[in-house]
């Protein structure tokens, strides 16, 4: 039990490395992208049963531009592309340094050395 609690608590930390204001929602997030990839804005709003409106902040700033605001660094986790042949929909996929992220949570959740 103490193991998977401190595999657990790594991964968090790992993800608080990243960035120290990341939520629990937002990490539930990037690991429903991460086994959806191309997901919809809307599927993953009720995926991870939060608002529309939680989904768009959290795509400002895990995305390529960072937040509208202006504040803290782009994390440059997430894609947001319009989808083809639908103008009105935003599908959402891991960059290459997120994919990179999720591998890295894996490997610390899952108690490989790194």
């Amino acid at each position: 039990m103490k193991s998977t609690l401190q595999s657990l608590r790594g991964g968090l930390r790992l993800f608080r490395a990243i960035s120290p204001q990341i939520r629990a929602s937002q990490i539930d997030m990037l690991l429903t992208i991460s086994m959806q990839p191309g997901i919809s804005q809307s599927e993953l709003a009720i995926e991870c049963d939060v608002t529309l409106s939680a989904v768009s902040r959290a795509v400002d700033v895990m995305g390529v531009t960072g937040r509208r605001d202006g504040r803290g660094p782009a994390l440059a986790l997430v894609t947001a592309e319009r989808a083809a042949g639908d103008d009105r929909t935003i599908v959402l996929r891991l960059t290459s340094k997120g994919n990179q992220l999720i591998d890295l949570y894996q490997q610390v959740t899952s108690g490989s050395p790194l």
